[in-house]
């Protein structure tokens, strides 16, 4: 994706929510980090960096009173909530570029869980785009450790004990054994 392009999506996001923009940078951050460590080519690193700072993209489209919601969701809201990565997925292959299909793949799969209970579609482990697997971890760990409207950042301690715990189900076991090792150093 140009960078003219991808400013254009960035400054959406910007605009609709400077947390969730923030938090795509952070994302992408984690994730590129994650990518060097496995090696990574070129190629799959710029795939990374521009599907993390676009993971949220489809949230431009959630109404303001659920993304800034204070408190819990419903079950109705929550299931406007988890539109959001097949809508920014939408908004990324209407650019009818080939070379963009994979950036949207990435978007559209960074909530699926290595045991298939994420959404949109319940993919499983090597189902899940390798880089999707990627972005999720990133975005969940910068979502984990950073304050939300609905609550404060969790110690690092509790975010370290979660990803242990999920591992192998919401997280790819060797990603989070990686992961671990970089954010620990």
């Amino acid at each position: 994706m140009d960078s003219g392009q991808l400013d254009i999506y960035l400054g959406k996001i910007r605009s609709k929510d400077d947390l969730t923009y923030q938090h795509c940078g952070k994302s992408a951050e984690y994730a590129l980090r994650l990518g060097e460590v496995l090696n990574l080519s070129s190629q799959e690193l710029i795939q990374l960096r521009t599907a993390a700072m676009l993971h949220d993209l489809g949230k431009i489209r959630v109404p303001d009173e659920i993304l800034l919601k204070p408190a819990a969701l419903t079950e109705e809201e929550f299931s406007l909530i988890r539109c959001h990565p097949a809508w920014g997925a939408e908004m990324i292959e209407q650019e009818e570029n080939p070379q963009y299909q994979d950036v949207a793949d990435i978007i559209r799969h960074h909530h699926e869980r290595y045991d298939g209970l994420g959404y949109p579609q319940g993919l499983a482990s090597a189902q899940i785009p390798f880089l999707a697997q990627i972005v999720a971890l990133a975005d969940a760990y910068d979502a984990m450790t950073s304050d939300r409207p609905y609550r404060a950042a969790l110690p690092h301690n509790r975010v370290q004990e979660i990803l242990v715990e999920e591992r192998g189900r919401q997280f790819q076991p060797e990603l989070v054994d990686r992961f671990l090792e970089l954010i620990c150093a």
